[in-house]
């Protein structure tokens, strides 16, 4: 006689049952995901299409950590502290994104080459401020996620023309 007949059917219906009710919900790119059991963990970001990236940020480096993730997405990333900076880094090679604070972005992108990208970083009170919106086709808000910019950066890059 075959083992498996041997089973019994209550049983395995609720050994499913309950790891049915032993999940829990883990949110990733703000959708949710469920993992029987937990221990399913989102190990991080994968850039569809690698850019070289120059992020201009005079910050006290609160923002390293972000900085790091673009890096392990796969982007090139430089940071720079000020117009110098951009300048070496500039006369090195190609940029294909530049990200900097609205304020910044006249002075920094005089410096960049023809197809170079602009992402500004922008206040959360000047997002909606008409000379915003009609400027950039792509904007990043104050205190934006890793995830956004990573959108931002693929969305540039995908309208690139090659």
């Amino acid at each position: 006689m075959n083992s498996n007949s041997n089973r019994n059917p209550l049983a395995v219906a609720l050994l499913a049952g309950m790891l049915c009710l032993a999940h829990e919900p883990v949110v990733a790119c703000g959708e949710n995901q469920f993992s029987t059991g937990g221990g399913l963990r989102y190990q991080g970001f994968l850039a569809p299409r690698p850019a070289t990236v120059v992020v201009v940020d005079d910050g006290p480096g609160d923002r390293d950590e972000l900085y790091a993730g673009l890096a392990k997405a796969g982007h090139r990333v430089t940071v720079v502290a000020n117009r110098e900076g951009l300048a070496t880094v500039l006369a090195n090679g190609k940029v294909d994104v530049l990200i900097a604070d609205l304020q910044d972005v006249d002075a920094m992108t005089s410096e960049a080459p023809s197809g170079t990208r602009v992402l500004p970083v922008v206040a959360r009170k000047l997002r909606d401020a008409p000379e915003t919106r009609d400027r950039f086709d792509l904007i990043l808000l104050e205190g934006a996620s890793l995830g956004q910019y990573l959108k931002s950066i693929d969305s540039l890059i995908g309208t690139v023309k090659r």
